[in-house]
């Protein structure tokens, strides 16, 4: 075999026709457009599914591997469009310009054209590849997704607030039909437990490389630790974070970034519910009959896709704890269906008051008018200031569930959280909060703050029960003698009117 100094000691001999012999050659010879060293990343290149998903660790090499895939079919299909969808411009630029389109046409010698401006990049054959943020303009938006499209990557699918089903199937695949183009969804776990990018990788752990089918999509997992590239660096960064941090394995940010496991960060979480600390199985019962239940009902109305939700809460006047009893949504209720479910409920609870999200006003006054039910308008001021003051009481056990009758409550506390991207403090609007609301609501218009805690009796024979008898019995000898002091003196005034007659 030759050496690479032979080689190109005889190249430096050929003539010019044999030189333009040769690039006639090298010019038929299509470019592999993967990584023979790369296993698990060229698997997911060669897949023919057109539908597929990479979901890896960071730095497995996924944003590349998917700029080859784009390549890939960019080659074979002259004058075909294809795009890189990202969160923003931004990201999608860091992702996958300078060390994907660039590097992989430096890789492969493609000599194509690259523009900066639109972040675009155009081979020979005439082909394009385009970056866009979804943050972009809607005319430029609808413009590019209004073309023939070879190939589509979906960039940190699992990030998107907007409903990447919709996306997929109103959008992007008509605009495939005619080529019979592909899409390739690419992320990490989030602390966003919803989506198509969840339901699809769910239960799946990135460390482990494989591959599953599941609803049409052919799926792939592989880790920075089958990087070829990544892997010694990958190991040594862990060993750092293990040495400086224990337990560094149960962090959350941790598991999603090195492990690739979902799990949701609780920093994140919009509210402050902890399973056990926040349950309860049986309402309290106290001594006598002194003091009485309240019950509040709040509703959140809704109708399709969002439901309406209907939250029962509870508290008692000698107990600070609020008690929610009961939460549970449905959709395409309309106006008469909430009224009878609420009809239903007011048999069952005697309610104090009853609190309903005004948003839709036309409703709420057909609620209150044709339907004669007494609701009062939510206090939805200062939303995110009085969450904050719930979580403590979340956090103080001040606000107990019944876990099995909140079930709905419990799923929308387990995975609604803030949304980062958000300039102001909001929840993150693909998580439902529809029983959140309604329990948030509730919450508000009741009074366990006010109630004063009942101290019960001591048990006979303590020490503690001794002193109670006794102050019982001097009280009631103080009693005795001051009624004997008022009959006395009733005595003496009958006396006294009789001498005078």
């Amino acid at each position: 075999m030759l050496t690479t100094e032979q080689i190109i000691a005889a190249m430096a001999h050929l003539t010019p026709e044999e030189r333009e012999k040769l690039e006639r050659l090298k010019s038929g010879i299509r470019p592999a457009f993967c990584d023979p060293a790369f296993p698990e990343q060229t698997a997911f290149i060669r897949d023919q599914n057109r539908f597929k998903l990479a979901f890896c660790t960071r730095r497995a090499g996924k944003s590349l591997g998917s700029v080859d895939w784009l390549i890939d079919g960019a080659h074979d299909s002259p004058g075909s469009d294809s795009l890189f969808l990202g969160l923003t411009r931004d990201s999608t630029r860091r992702a996958a310009w300078k060390n994907g389109v660039k590097l992989s046409d430096k890789r492969f010698r493609l000599g194509g054209r690259f523009n900066e401006t639109e972040l675009s990049y155009t081979l020979k054959n005439g082909s394009s590849i385009t970056l866009l943020g979804m943050d972009a303009d809607p005319k430029q938006m609808d413009k590019v997704l209004g073309g023939k499209l070879k190939r589509v990557v979906i960039d940190e699918a699992g990030s998107f607030n907007i409903d990447l089903i919709a996306l997929i199937f109103e959008k992007l695949k008509p605009a495939l039909a005619d080529l019979r183009g592909e899409i390739a969804l690419i992320g990490t776990p989030t602390n966003l437990k919803r989506g198509l990018f969840y339901e699809l990788t769910k239960g799946q752990n990135a460390s482990l490389p494989g591959r599953w089918l599941k609803d049409g999509w052919s799926c792939h997992r592989w880790s920075a630790f089958q990087n070829p590239y990544m892997q010694a660096q990958w190991e040594e960064d862990i060993a750092q974070l293990k040495a400086q941090t224990p337990n560094i394995e149960e962090v959350p940010w941790f598991i999603q970034q090195y492990l690739g496991r979902w799990v949701v960060d609780t920093s994140k979480l919009v509210y402050r519910y902890l399973e056990g600390r926040n349950d309860f199985r049986e309402l309290p019962r106290f001594v006598g009959d002194r003091g009485r239940w309240h019950y509040v009902l709040a509703v959140d109305l809704g109708y399709d896709p969002d439901p309406s939700s209907f939250t029962v809460c509870a508290y008692h006047d000698f107990d600070p704890t609020l008690y929610i009893l009961e939460s549970d949504k449905e959709t395409k209720l309309d106006v008469t269906d909430v009224a009878n479910r609420t009809k239903a409920m007011r048999i069952r609870y005697d309610f104090d008051a009853m609190v309903i999200d005004n948003a839709n006003k036309q409703a709420v006054e057909e609620l209150k008018r044709r339907h004669d039910l007494p609701f009062i308008a939510a206090d939805k001021t200062g939303k995110a200031d009085f969450i904050e003051i719930m979580n403590a009481e979340f956090i103080n056990g001040k606000i107990k569930l019944d876990p099995e009758r909140c079930a709905l409550l419990v799923e929308e506390y387990s995975g609604l959280i803030w949304d980062d991207r958000s300039a102001r403090r909001e929840e993150h609007p693909k998580c439902p909060n529809h029983c959140t609301d309604g329990a948030l609501y509730g919450w508000r218009r009741c009074y366990q703050y006010l109630s004063e805690i009942q101290v019960p009796p001591p048990k006979t024979g303590t020490p503690e029960w001794m002193a109670k008898e006794v102050e019982r019995m001097r009280e009631e000898e103080e009693e005795e003698l001051r009624q004997q002091k008022e009959e006395e003196q009733e005595l003496v005034g009958v006396g006294s009117s009789m001498d005078w007659e």
